[in-house]
């Protein structure tokens, strides 16, 4: 998908897509830099679009890893389903369905795109507590956001939360990593 096409589709379900452009180079290196690339690892990807962090994690992740994106957007889902690799599997559903696809402390690293500042508060406190669930004592919870909106919300759920910021992407954008500080 060009960035044209995602341009047009972003419009068209703006809210749940939440940007007006794909997430830059520089961005998605903010973002998944953290995760190691030398050992297996179960990686939960929510709201993935069309695909170019889920590309960008399918080159640096093991082997014998496994990815699960979850995404409700019709379109970006039958663009998800070309990238062929077999240790990518996905999931046609909102990302406030975790637990009934993964059980406690089963998942690594969860990434996160979503819009979190257009989701129903209800819905988010959903999704952060189901991630919580699912990861490990070690894992983290990796999201971008263009605001600061949600530190409060991703502080208050998490233990270690760390903040950095990018200008290097439109819009410019706040990358968390927040951990739930077991380990």
């Amino acid at each position: 998908m060009n960035n044209w096409n995602f341009f047009r589709e972003a419009l068209k379900n703006f809210r749940s897509t939440g940007a007006i452009a794909r997430a830059s180079p520089a961005l998605i290196k903010h973002l998944i830099g953290s995760i190691p690339s030398d050992r297996p690892l179960t990686v939960v990807e929510l709201g993935p679009g069309e695909g170019c962090v889920t590309r960008a994690l399918l080159d640096i992740l093991h082997p014998g890893s496994t990815l699960t994106a979850f995404e409700i957007n019709h379109t970006f889902v039958q663009r998800l389903h070309i990238i062929q690799d077999p240790r990518l599997r996905v999931i046609a559903s909102g990302a406030d369905r975790l637990t009934e696809h993964f059980a406690p402390a089963s998942v690594d690293y969860v990434v996160s795109s979503l819009p979190l500042s257009m989701i129903d508060q209800s819905v988010k406190q959903r999704i952060i507590r189901q991630s919580q669930d699912v990861l490990t004592p070690a894992g983290a919870f990796l999201q971008y956001q263009y605001a600061l909106q949600d530190y409060g919300l991703l502080k208050d759920s998490f233990s270690n939360v760390s903040v950095r910021f990018t200008l290097a992407n439109l819009p410019p954008a706040f990358v968390y990593s927040c951990s739930l500080g077991m380990l």
